[in-house]
């Protein structure tokens, strides 16, 4: 499976949850590209067979996950804050737009694992 196209995003800093949900748009041939997140991040991503790697631009979060049936699932670390955790993404539904509100505001850290400004 090609990951081009949005997924939700579902991560835990810590991997304790609770998951906090955005959207993320893969571009590109389908192996390589751009990708933009529903909170404002981006960066480039890359697919071999089925393993999946993004890096967030400006040295921050580092995604890395193996794409399993319609999902990808995986782990993630931003080393400039010593943040690690646990993520996965899915195909979105209509139901998960108000679900992606909610669950942001779950996390004391956004997709990119910096620490959100209160």
């Amino acid at each position: 499976m090609s990951v081009s196209g949005q997924f939700s995003l579902h991560y835990s800093w810590g991997c304790s949850g609770p998951y906090a949900t955005t959207t993320v748009t893969f571009s590109g041939s389908g192996t390589i590209g751009t990708f933009v997140t529903g909170d404002g991040f981006s960066g480039k991503w890359s697919q071999t067979n089925g393993n999946v790697l993004w890096r967030y631009n400006g040295d921050s979060a580092i995604y890395a996950g193996v794409v399993n049936g319609g999902a990808i699932v995986g782990n993630m670390a931003n080393f400039a804050a010593s943040n690690h955790g646990c993520f996965y993404c899915s195909k979105p539904t209509a139901s998960l737009a108000g679900e992606a509100a909610a669950g942001a505001a779950q996390q004391d850290h956004d997709s990119a694992g910096e620490k959100k400004k209160k």
